[in-house]
């Protein structure tokens, strides 16, 4: 191999651990949500995460899986801790008159366009959705 091409797959090499490394950091977000003039903190979802998210399919409600990846990536106020906190609350209640019938239903806080675009900051975030255009450096010739 020429010093040329051991230089530029070194190089790819550094950057493609850097790049492992810094996917294991999430990244952290805080978005306004003018219709209840509140900040919610999101963080970037792992690989895992995101491939349960996309499992999440619901016919009667079309958005769980957008739902939920919001759910996931809360951390301020965390969504987790306001569900179960409602749900404790009411736990004496008969099930017909909580707020609440699973975890999940926090969600019903937001408006339906913000579940849409709460869920497109969170997979941007967490790189599902690239911002950046892939561009062509050279066309190869046959």
């Amino acid at each position: 191999m020429n010093t040329e091409k051991k230089s530029f797959l070194a190089e790819f090499s550094r950057k493609a651990m850097q790049r492992l490394q810094d996917k294991k950091v999430p990244r952290y977000q805080t978005l306004h949500i003018p219709s209840m003039d509140a900040d919610l903190k999101i963080r970037s979802l792992t690989n895992a995460e995101i491939i349960e998210c996309l499992k999440t399919d619901d016919n009667d409600d079309p958005n769980r899986s957008d739902k939920y990846c919001i759910y996931l990536a809360a951390v301020e106020p965390s969504l987790k801790d306001t569900a179960n906190e409602i749900m404790k609350a009411e736990a004496e209640l008969p099930a017909e008159q909580r707020t609440l019938q699973e975890p999940l239903d926090i969600m019903n806080i937001f408006y339906f366009g913000e579940i849409q675009s709460l869920a497109k900051k969170v997979m941007e975030l967490s790189g599902v959705l690239n911002t950046k255009e892939i561009t062509v450096v050279e066309q190869l010739k046959n």
